[in-house]
Order: structure tokens, then sequence, then C-alpha cells
């Protein structure tokens, strides 16, 4: 680096000083991009590897659970509210109550994550219904 800017400092004519100047930001630009792209690359595969859960079959949930796991997909958000859930699924829920079940269900087998409410930032007013992370 510090070879090219000597280069760079050894050009007397300014307006090709300038275009060499140029075309040396532009190729650092296409580096610090090509860089980035990989670090987000292998960030993304260290998530992978850690937080994906094993391989599982959703046959072996019961029919509330799996009609819940497809709700989610439907969805397809990698966050979600209980309540916004539950006001989509009420033909099969009567109540937020008889559909808490399910969701730890599909907690415990890996498919979501329930999001620590200080994660979350603060709000004057009412408690908010709890949230949870999809890990599919």
């Amino acid at each position: 680096m510090r070879e090219e800017a000597e280069r760079l400092l050894m050009i007397q004519d300014d307006f090709e000083r300038f275009r060499a100047a140029t075309r040396l930001l532009v190729d650092l630009d296409d580096l610090i991009l090509e860089i980035s792209r990989i670090r987000n690359e292998s960030a993304s595969r260290m998530q992978i590897i850690s937080v994906a859960p094993p391989a599982r079959s959703d046959e072996a949930l019961p029919d509330d659970a799996r009609a819940l796991l497809e709700c989610i997909r439907r969805i397809g958000v990698q966050r979600f509210r209980r309540r916004d859930v539950f006001r989509r699924m009420a033909r099969r829920f009567k109540t937020v109550a008889a559909m808490v079940p399910a969701l730890d269900l599909l907690e415990a087998a890996g498919y979501i994550r329930k999001v620590d409410p200080s994660e979350e930032p603060g709000k004057p007013g009412r408690r908010r219904s709890p949230a949870y992370e999809v890990r599919l």
C-alpha cells in the first residue's frame, strides 16, 4: 500500500496523479467488497453450524404443533410474537393458553427460540406478548 502511495506522489502531472489515485481507490473498493463478502460468508457459515438444529422430521410433531409450524413458515419472518401467530391460528386455538403447549413443543424441538425480554427495547405501557426467533 505504501509503495502505491509513494508512486502516486512521484507522478508530476496533476491530472495523471488524479487518474492513478482514482484507479487505486476503485481497486481498493473492489478488494474491500471482496473481503467483506468472504467475511460475511464465513460468519454466516459459523452461525449456521453453531445455531442450526439437527435434522428433524415434522411428522414426529403432534397435529397442533405441526399446524403452528406451517403457519410460522407461511409468515416467513425471522421473529414473531405469540399474539401475531394466535391471530392467524384463532380458528384452531380458541385461547392463547391452548396454543402455548404447541409453542413449547416447537421450542423444545429446536424450531423456535424464545427471545429474552431483556434483548428487546423497553417501552412504556402494557407488557408485550413473548417474542420468538425462528430457527428453521
